[in-house]
């Protein structure tokens, strides 16, 4: 037991010699472990990942909803100008704010598949299993 006492007497004193003697500057060799250290401790540290922002998350919803009423509103009226055209453009739009719902979610996105229907059913199956609602 006494030896374990005359140790950190040891250790401690070493610390204080330590502290009170100049520090030399650091060599190349020095610079380089410190390098490699950090290098090392950024990789190993755990990356958080943030949680997304309700709001992103509520104005994304209201947008889905809104543009699939525009879409329902194309499909039944019959005097709209150039209704496939304006039909391609909102259901684009609206797969790119599904595909961006899918990433807030956590859903893998399935690359295999075009643009289309089955896609866009998918898609709206998987976030309304996960309580989205538009």
């Amino acid at each position: 037991m006494e030896w374990v006492a005359a140790l950190l007497l040891f250790v401690f004193m070493c610390g204080l010699l330590n502290l009170m003697l100049p520090q030399p500057p650091a060599s190349r060799w020095r610079r380089g472990v410190q390098a490699l250290a950090g290098r090392l401790a950024r990789r190993l540290r755990r990356r958080t990942v943030p949680e997304p922002d309700p709001f992103d998350t509520l104005r994304l919803q209201t947008r889905l909803g809104h543009l699939a009423g525009e879409i329902r509103r194309i499909e039944t009226a019959p005097g709209v100008y150039a209704r496939a055209h304006r039909l391609m453009a909102v259901e684009a739009a609206y797969d790119d704010l599904l595909d961006e719902a899918c990433r807030l979610a956590g859903i893998p996105t399935e690359a295999e598949l075009k643009r289309g229907e089955e896609k866009r059913w998918r898609e709206e199956q998987e976030l309304a299993s996960r309580g989205w609602s538009w």
